[in-house]
């Protein structure tokens, strides 16, 4: 499910116009970077994708509160790896911690509950 694109940005001249939302409000367009390569249109809002260390942060926290076993925690990180969830273009922040959440279900049987609160 990696994408198989590096992501070049368009120029500053080249950029589409959204709309954008401020609290769940339209507020009107705003220009947006794209990948040349792709097509993929970057998120802008204030609420970016995280950076895949801040999962694997929270695996090893749950490593300590839940007891789980090394190859668990390799198997959820190889996954989240994988899935190509630090990708800046084709995600944003909710979608990651779907994701995220939907690959430790996979493997561990944690309550939805324990993995939302380090959101």
């Amino acid at each position: 499910m990696r994408s198989q694109c590096d992501h070049v940005s368009c120029g500053t001249k080249e950029k589409v116009w959204v709309p954008y939302y401020y609290q769940g409000r339209e507020r009107g367009l705003k220009p947006h970077p794209y990948c040349t390569e792709c097509g993929l249109v970057k998120n802008l809002s204030s609420e970016r994708p995280r950076r895949i260390g801040f999962y694997i942060n929270i695996i090893t926290s749950l490593k300590e509160e839940f007891k789980l076993a090394k190859a668990q925690i390799r198997l959820i990180a190889l996954d989240i790896e994988n899935s190509g969830v630090d990708d800046d273009y084709g995600m944003d922040r909710h979608q990651q911690e779907e994701l995220f959440i939907k690959i430790v279900h996979k493997y561990v049987n944690v309550p939805e509950w324990a993995l939302r609160k380090f959101f």
